[in-house]
């Protein structure tokens, strides 16, 4: 009797054994189910809102073209004014370098300085010839600029620069009048420091170099008047 009790007993609680797994294998189940419901609505929200707001967009594009379309020139007017826009380019970039020589202050800057050294004014005088060297090197004036630098220099007593600026005449503009005549002051440095020789040989070369009567008439002159020892 006790053996069959017992065994009524092991039968029972496997019987309640199986019954709690179950439930719990149906609860966890319907548990997940429960959460991935919850994630699609959301997702189905999500999905709504971005449909709403691809409309939107939609609506706006479209008042966007016909606010655009009501001001702008038919097609065909359009194309010629963007033909004529790219004439007038090509036109102005013709003109171009026109317009720069037009606003060559060279010139005025030039004639600036040569009256401040009338004046006697050099070391301003200095500053505007410089800044025709500088700022236009391609100017008309520069050989004349050079020139009066130098001789401005030489005026002031400030032999290395005058030589320094004579030195580049003679390369830049070996054949120019100028550079002939401010090599007279080359001659004349070399005489106050006692090189008289060297002196000699500079008036020389500008004498038969040079083909300017007055040049080499001065040339000679000055020539002359050295003791070389």
């Amino acid at each position: 009797m006790r053996a069959a009790n017992s065994l009524f007993l092991i039968v029972c609680l496997s019987i309640t054994v199986a019954l709690l797994w179950s439930y719990n294998e149906f609860n966890a189940y319907f548990s997940q189910g429960k959460e991935y419901q919850v994630q699609v609505h959301q997702l189905e929200k999500k999905l709504e809102k971005e449909e709403f707001r691809n409309a939107l967009l939609r609506n706006q594009l479209v008042d966007f073209q016909q606010s655009v379309a009501a001001v702008l020139p038919p097609n065909s007017q359009i194309k010629n004014d963007v033909a004529n826009y790219d004439l007038k380019n090509f036109s102005s970039s013709l003109r171009e370098p026109a317009s720069v020589a037009q606003i060559d202050l060279s010139g005025t800057l030039f004639e600036k300085g040569k009256k401040l050294f009338k004046e006697q004014k050099y070391e301003k005088s200095i500053k505007e010839f410089r800044k025709v060297l500088e700022d236009y090197p391609l100017s008309r004036y520069k050989t004349e600029s050079h020139f009066f630098m130098a001789e401005a220099y030489f005026l002031q007593k400030d032999y290395k620069s005058s030589l320094d600026l004579i030195d580049q005449m003679v390369v830049q503009y070996p054949d120019n009048d100028l550079t002939g005549f401010i090599m007279l002051r080359m001659g004349q440095i070399s005489e106050l420091n006692n090189r008289l020789e060297e002196a000699s040989e500079i008036y020389k070369t500008v004498e038969v170099h040079f083909k300017n009567d007055q040049l080499r008439r001065q040339a000679s002159s000055l020539n002359k008047t050295l003791q070389v020892e």
